[in-house]
């Protein structure tokens, strides 16, 4: 790591945690698949994760010129590093458990094209079967950091272009 990297405060990273517990509990409670109290977290592998994505946004400042990591990139490593490491889980007996990963990264997709996108549905560039084809890919084919990463870049520039219109 370069020297320039500065560590995460711990302040940062509970904050971090806090966030990202506050995207569990609304996917939880806005999809009626999994509640809230059964889904379990390894917290050693979610630390990981946020460390990970917090090296990945020093590593786009350092080796990319000021690269500023925006929310889609930040969203699309996160998409990645919960799909790749798999820190949730719930009890075996629930159908759907070996799922919730998957899920809970287009949940994090998903959310944010809706953020920034205030016309967005599900008409809008992702339709049902958009959703089912995600789903698959996430659980049974390969991505790479910057192929999730450019899955959400074309939506980000399009926030742009709506919000300027030089751009």
């Amino acid at each position: 790591m370069s020297e320039k990297y500065k560590w995460m405060t711990e302040q940062e990273y509970m904050e971090e945690i806090s966030y990202l517990d506050k995207l569990l509990r609304d996917f939880c409670e806005g999809s009626d698949l999994y509640p809230y109290e059964s889904v379990k977290t390894n917290i050693k592998t979610l630390k990981d994760i946020i460390v990970r994505v917090h090296k990945r946004k020093h590593y786009f400042k350092v080796f990319h010129k000021e690269m500023i990591t925006s929310e889609y990139k930040e969203t699309a490593l996160y998409c990645y590093w919960y799909l790749k490491l798999r820190p949730l889980w719930i009890e075996p007996d629930n159908v759907s458990s070996e799922r919730i990963n998957e899920k809970f990264a287009l949940y994090l997709y998903i959310s944010l094209l809706k953020k920034y996108n205030e016309d967005f549905s599900l008409k809008d560039g992702i339709n049902i079967s958009h959703i089912r084809e995600l789903l698959y890919s996430f659980r049974f084919r390969d991505f790479t950091k910057e192929s999730m990463i450019l899955m959400l870049e074309p939506y980000y520039y399009e926030y742009l272009k709506k919000k300027d219109a030089v751009f």
